[in-house]
């Protein structure tokens, strides 16, 4: 399994990648390169670890063989292969038959690779961007990919696609220059995070799809590793390898994409998926659920060894779970029922009792690395509030933690002040209901939540806020109508996991910035309108230097945990892997890499 690997990593130097941007440079076997030397690559942070014409990536092997098949489960259900256009439910996985124009190593905290890009020019300010696309790149049915599919691709999502590429790429624009080149062009001069962005696109076929872009029954035409085989939905679908893919041997593909064929099979119940594994209906299953982990897998397969299990950290901080606040609706705009509503949350019992102790307290955003906020605010963090209207709280500056110096949460001292806080915001309580002073309403909170691995957390919550006389309203939604819910904001509160990228900046705007608090349809569901939140994410994606990054993310650890827009449940570090032992994985896997089986692993 550790056939080409060609740096080795210890768990220990896996580990460390978390602790800080200069772990760029730690893992790298060779030389740091610098960017502005580079035509085929990029990194806003201004160092490369690969070098022109690398083999591979260093966690992939460039030998690993080519054949067979992977089969794989995914949650909920999917109603098009049509990823162009909004609304629909597209399989995400159909979108490994498209190229796009750039990818992003996996052992660096932000450098990106030519893939349909031979070379490309990032402005200083990052108020342009210009591609130049491969010769040789071409679609499926034989037909080059040119620059006028790389504009109508990025023209119809950004006026019908999915929510996310519209709030995304407002503030760009695409011309082409010629059949072979594209330059985009941002509103925003200084946001280094418009690299990543592009780097999302999936490139389509103009000549495919101009005249049918809202088609639901056309089979897709791509220019990637795979290609539609069969399309089953809402439950199946099925791809298989291009044998002639033109990217074949480009480094960022060497070694990675080796089955001949994919299968994705939906389940609708955790349960009913995990038992399907267990009767080798599919090969691999991360597990989300920490209970059915360390009892679920138990069976004969498990015993003999068939079936292996592991755990390997995350890079990142890890997944942040919790519940957001809608902050447009009354009660939750008033800061002292939102801080109750918290005060009466106990991780430790619940970590204790229904996940035995698997998962970490919210201490920061940011895990346990360097971009997490510590202690009194430095110098540089209040740099990036100097001159803000109105400033910057001074508890915000002296403690990241908005809890410090309150009683325990979930302790009768705590449900007390909860109680206090309540009655302050005019909620009191009549006849053991908590009701609003001047209408007499009782306060009922909806809650949306479309993921069953929540249900056991809301339960216990809506008992602890049935305390403070509180009633949650609540019940298993399908994934499609919770996920309109929360768009069209009809919710109180709503179920989130948010994985800070290493690299932070699009995702905390999306999140949590107040430009686009009011925009319809937004990913921004709490409708925070912070100022000091927006000088943070603001200076997140204008930092050019490791030092310049650690200040902003530790001024937005800050802001965003005394803004008290998210009740945080559990932040999960961990990936939990099971699979049934006929694959061979990359070196660096085994030891402790994150691991992707759909793209690095074959069959031994």
């Amino acid at each position: 399994m550790s056939m080409s690997w060609q740096v080795r990593l210890s768990r220990r130097a896996v580990l460390g990648y978390g602790l800080g941007c200069a772990a760029v440079l730690a893992l790298g076997g060779n030389q740091p390169l610098r960017a502005a030397d580079r035509r085929d690559a990029f990194s806003p942070l201004g160092v490369l670890k690969y070098p022109v014409d690398f083999r591979s990536f260093d966690y992939v092997n460039a030998q690993a063989p080519k054949g067979g098949r992977l089969r794989l489960a995914r949650m909920g259900a999917f109603d098009t292969a049509n990823t162009l256009t909004y609304p629909g439910r597209p399989a995400g996985d159909i979108r490994l038959i498209y190229d796009r124009l750039i990818v992003e190593s996996d052992d660096e905290i932000s450098s990106f690779y030519g893939l349909l890009a031979r070379s490309f020019d990032v402005a200083s300010d990052f108020s342009s961007i210009v591609f130049d696309l491969h010769d040789n790149a071409r679609w499926h049915d034989g037909k080059p990919v040119r620059a006028e599919d790389v504009v109508f691709t990025f023209e119809i999502l950004k006026s019908r696609g999915a929510p996310f590429y519209r709030q995304a790429f407002r503030t760009l624009t695409i011309i082409s220059n010629g059949p072979r080149q594209v330059v985009f062009r941002s509103d925003g001069a200084g946001d280094r995070d418009i690299v990543r962005r592009i780097a999302t696109i999936p490139i389509h076929p103009a000549h495919f799809w101009r005249d049918e872009p809202d088609s639901q029954k056309r089979t897709p035409l791509g220019s990637g590793p795979y290609q539609i085989e069969s399309v089953d939905a809402p439950s199946r679908l099925v791809l298989s390898r291009v044998e002639d893919y033109w990217g074949a041997d480009l480094g960022v593909n060497r070694g990675r994409w080796n089955f001949d064929r994919l299968v994705f099979d939906y389940f609708r119940e955790g349960n009913v998926a995990l038992e399907a594994f267990k009767a080798d209906l599919y090969d691999v299953r991360e597990e989300a659920d920490t209970r059915r982990w360390d009892s679920g897998y138990a069976g004969p397969a498990l015993s003999a060894g068939d079936i292996r299990r592991r755990e390997a950290s995350q890079l990142s901080g890890g997944t942040v779970h919790g519940i957001v606040f809608n902050l447009r609706r009354a009660p939750l705009d008033d800061r002292r029922v939102r801080l109750a509503l918290t005060l009466a949350y106990d991780f430790d019992a619940v970590n204790r009792t229904m996940f035995g102790g698997a998962y970490r307290r919210l201490d920061s955003v940011f895990g346990a690395s360097g971009l997490s906020a510590r202690g009194s605010a430095g110098p540089r963090e209040r740099e990036i509030w100097d001159g803000l209207v109105g400033g910057v709280e001074p508890a915000v500056l002296d403690d990241p933690d908005p809890m410090s110096g309150l009683p325990p949460a979930g302790t009768r001292e705590a449900l007390a002040l909860a109680d206090r806080l309540l009655i302050e915001a005019g909620y009191g309580v009549n006849d053991g209901k908590r009701v609003n002073g001047e209408t007499g309403a009782p306060l009922v909170l909806r809650l949306v939540s479309p993921r069953p691995v929540y249900n056991r957390t809301i339960a216990w919550l809506q008992r602890a806020w049935q305390r403070l006389g509180i009633d949650l309203s609540w019940g298993q939604i399908e994934t499609a109508a919770a996920t309109r819910r929360m768009l069209d904001r009809d919710f109180e509160l709503a179920t989130l996991s948010w994985s800070p990228a290493r690299l932070p900046g699009t995702t905390e705007r999306l999140f949590w910035h107040s430009g686009l608090a009011d925009s319809s349809h937004s990913y921004a569901l709490s409708g925070v309108k912070n100022p000091a939140l927006d000088a943070a994410i603001e200076a997140m994606e204008v930092s050019r230097a490791p030092d310049q990054l650690q200040s902003a993310c530790r001024a937005f650890d800050r802001a965003f945990r005394h803004a008290l827009v998210l009740l945080p449940l559990w932040r999960d570090d961990k990936i939990r892997l099971a699979w049934w032992d006929r694959y061979g994985q990359p070196s660096a896997e085994e030891d402790g890499f994150p691991p992707s089986p759909m793209d690095r692993w074959w069959v031994a």
